[in-house]
């Protein structure tokens, strides 16, 4: 499931905040990389617009932080494809789940 929203701005938001998911256990799997990859493939992200945010890995420089005022748009599909991430490379890390308790708080989801 890739979020529903039409705007190709939230999945470019979607694809930062799984970057940040990704990285959130001070590295990032190959199967995480192909999970992203084929997320943003799947929700039409620009190439350009993800070979920028993945230049930063490459490069070691901070992420871009993801407009959380516009994941609120969709804060379930968010989730979701922040949970499916973190499944992908069939491990879970304490930073992983600590992660998805702090953006369920920041997208406002009490349930």
């Amino acid at each position: 499931m890739t979020p529903s929203s039409p705007d190709p701005r939230f999945h470019i938001e979607v694809v930062k905040l799984l970057l940040q998911v990704a990285t959130s256990d001070g590295h990032i799997t190959p199967e995480e990389v192909e999970h992203l990859v084929a997320t943003a493939r799947a929700m039409s992200v620009p190439l350009d617009e993800l070979a920028t945010v993945t230049q930063c890995l490459k490069d070691g420089r901070p992420l871009p932080p993801p407009n959380l005022g516009m994941l609120r748009a969709d804060p379930e599909a968010v989730l979701h494809a922040a949970r499916m991430l973190m499944a992908s490379d069939r491990h879970l890390d304490g930073s992983e789940i600590e992660m998805l308790r702090q953006l369920r708080e920041l997208l406002g989801v009490t349930r």
